[in-house]
């Protein structure tokens, strides 16, 4: 397995910046996620800096605040596709849609868009691999890709990766265990956090949203170790991704960013590698 560090962690900094702290964490590598940056300077560009810093960067993600012409639903997964694409990166990961059907509205074009891409992405090296979706509120069990045995049908039937998101699986109430073996040979990547704990104003849904989820492995209530455990044992060989919100990694203070970044890539291995030493 190789461990990878979501450079959507440290948004705001410069890519030089967040690769080379990847770099000195213990990272193998980042899921790059698309800021105003990586646009402007495009994918070519992107890898040569990445090759600079002595990291790789093995999967691209669409962007995590829109800015215009990047928004995953309104045409920037084409252009995430492409600059990946332009950067030789071989994986990249997309959001199921809000829709309760496949065959109307947002539903089909994300159905269609896939169709469109299949077979191109997997001629140039390249693999789509899509993520199950956090439940924020009763109505988002409506949408026909919610549930993960539907998404895992859809990723069989389109020869898609999947990407376990285990903060978006704990807001479903899911067993992590349980999901990672019905994703099964299709899981390509781990999307890495925790969820819960102790957060100040946890009642203010928005605060619990912002402070309470995606937060560092290990201060939350997920059974990480079990899941990170399992993979070790299993063999398995895709991405392990830490993928925080930037107050769990003190974004605002340097020398706190690459002290937490290193203890929790040592806290990853540490647990992943446990398993391969279980019986």
């Amino acid at each position: 397995m190789r461990f990878s560090l979501s450079t959507g962690t440290l948004y705001p900094y410069p890519l030089r910046q967040v690769f080379r702290w990847a770099r000195q964490a213990g990272f193998d590598g980042v899921e790059l996620v698309i800021n105003p940056e990586a646009a402007v300077r495009g994918g070519r560009a992107v890898q040569r800096l990445a090759r600079a810093e002595g990291v790789k960067i093995f999967s691209a993600h669409p962007t995590v605040v829109p800015f215009p012409g990047w928004r995953e639903r309104d045409g920037g997964m084409a252009r995430t596709i492409a600059l990946a694409q332009a950067a030789g990166i071989g994986l990249v990961v997309m959001h199921i849609p809000r829709s309760e059907s496949l065959d109307e509205g947002e539903g089909l074009v994300f159905r269609q868009r896939i169709e469109g891409w299949q077979g191109r992405p997997v001629g140039s090296g390249m693999r789509i691999a899509v993520e199950n979706k956090a439940i924020r509120a009763e109505g988002d069990w409506r949408y026909t890709l919610t549930p993960l045995d539907r998404l895992r049908a859809f990723a069989e039937r389109y020869d898609l990766g999947l990407v376990l998101d285990t903060a978006h699986a704990g807001t479903a109430g899911e067993d992590l265990l349980q999901a990672r073996r019905l994703f099964d040979t299709r899981l390509v990547n781990v999307h890495l956090s925790d969820l819960g704990g102790r957060v100040p104003l946890a009642t203010l849904p928005l605060v619990h949203r912002f402070f309470g989820e995606h937060r560092l492995p290990g201060t939350g209530e997920l059974a990480l170790p079990a899941l990170l455990r399992d993979l070790g044992s299993s063999r398995y060989d895709g991405l392990i991704t830490l993928e925080v919100n930037p107050w769990s990694v003190r974004a605002w203070w340097p020398p706190a960013v690459r002290r937490t970044l290193a203890r929790a890539c040592t806290w990853m291995k540490k647990m992943a590698h446990a398993g391969y030493s279980s019986p």
